[in-house]
């Protein structure tokens, strides 16, 4: 396919057009600061169930959420345990997903069935102004047909997924020295489910004693 035959390019400058549509159910390929990822707003189970067809992801494998401020996280999650806020306040926007327990009324696709949710303030100011003028967390996974190969540009993208798509946002991917952190705190204690480009003493300054 012709870069832009698709006839779903957006511009940067194109953003607000964007951010109505995803609130209106549409499901966008933008860029992060990993990779680029397929978006849809949280509590649209439509949109979410679209994401997981366009991928052709195993139901049970969960998305992540991202958010524009930690507030946010509140609306979602069933408790905010101190640890939690803690960590929010020190990494957030950046490389540390935190697993929470997941709050009701979220579309099941989301958890995957799970009593979880894993939640990101990524470090990009293009999606953070999605998110902002969005006005809701997006519901996120990487922009690829699971199992195969990251896509890290738009052209790519619109090869692969384009015919699944409503959009694909153009825009640069913020180099990341590698993926974020997950660190769960629905326990008695955080402990580290993935160790990343936040690292083990770092996270003891807040938590000491963290578990891997």
């Amino acid at each position: 396919m012709e870069y832009g035959a698709s006839g779903k390019i957006l511009k940067v400058s194109q953003l607000d057009f964007l951010a109505a549509e995803l609130k209106a159910g549409k499901v966008a390929a933008i860029p992060t600061d990993t990779v680029y990822g397929i978006a849809a707003v949280m509590r649209n189970p439509a949109a979410i169930e679209k994401i997981y067809s366009i991928k052709k992801r195993p139901k049970n494998k969960p998305l992540i959420i991202f958010v524009k401020d930690p507030h946010d996280v509140e609306d979602f999650v069933e408790e905010l345990p101190p640890f939690g806020i803690e960590l929010m306040e020190r990494f957030w926007p950046g490389a540390l997903t935190i697993i929470f327990s997941a709050g009701e009324g979220l579309p099941q696709g989301v958890t995957a069935g799970l009593d979880t949710i894993g939640v990101r303030m990524p470090d990009n100011k293009l999606v953070m102004e999605i998110l902002k003028k969005v006005k809701e967390p997006l519901a996120v996974t990487s922009a690829n047909i699971s199992g195969k190969k990251d896509l890290t540009n738009a052209a790519d993208v619109e090869r692969e997924l384009g015919s699944e798509l409503d959009y694909i946002l153009e825009g640069d991917i913020k180099k990341s020295p590698g993926v974020s952190t997950i660190v769960d705190v629905t326990g008695d204690h955080p402990s580290i489910f993935r160790q990343g480009v936040i690292k083990k003493k770092q996270l003891e300054e807040i938590v000491p004693g963290i578990s891997e």
